[in-house]
């Protein structure tokens, strides 16, 4: 058992899980529960403090997947150099994975942007961020982290 690598894999697999599932609980629970439960005021007030408290730990994920999945990639034997981004099926999976990986990084980035830059309620007839927009955007941080989950377990069955 190689120890260095198990606890990388370990690392990674909690990363995605806690940014990709923060994600997927925003869009899906919490934004339709303030929508349903608070007006303009508090839908803005309640989306900016769970962004604060949940931004820390958005931050260190990010460095922890960066960190433990760059080491995983060199590390793995199908890893035959940067250059040769599609030489094997594992390496075209890997490439379309860290595609979708930036994709989600961006998205998720919008939704942090949209949250934070959001006008005061008593600024705007509408109520402050468009709450339909960052459920949309962090829909799609959860879809495209399906997307690079599926890549990864088919990269792993792969030759």
């Amino acid at each position: 058992m190689d120890v260095p690598q198990v606890g990388a894999t370990w690392l990674h697999t909690l990363a995605f899980v806690i940014a990709w599932g923060y994600y997927g609980v925003l869009g899906r629970i919490i934004l339709p529960a303030l929508e349903r439960s608070l007006d303009r005021r508090g839908r803005v007030a309640a989306l900016q403090a769970i962004e604060r408290q949940a931004l820390p730990l958005i931050v260190l994920s990010l460095i922890l997947f960066t960190v433990t999945g760059s080491y995983l990639l060199v590390v793995d034997p199908h890893y035959q150099g940067l250059g040769n981004l599609f030489a094997s099926t594992w390496t075209k999976l890997i490439t379309i994975k860290h595609v979708l990986v930036i994709g989600l990084v961006v998205l998720a980035g919008l939704v942090d942007w949209l949250i934070r830059r959001a006008p005061d309620p008593d600024d705007q007839d509408d109520g402050g961020p468009g709450l339909g927009l960052v459920a949309l955007a962090a829909d799609g941080v959860t879809g495209l982290g399906a997307l690079a989950a599926l890549l990864t377990v088919a990269a792993q069955a792969a030759d």
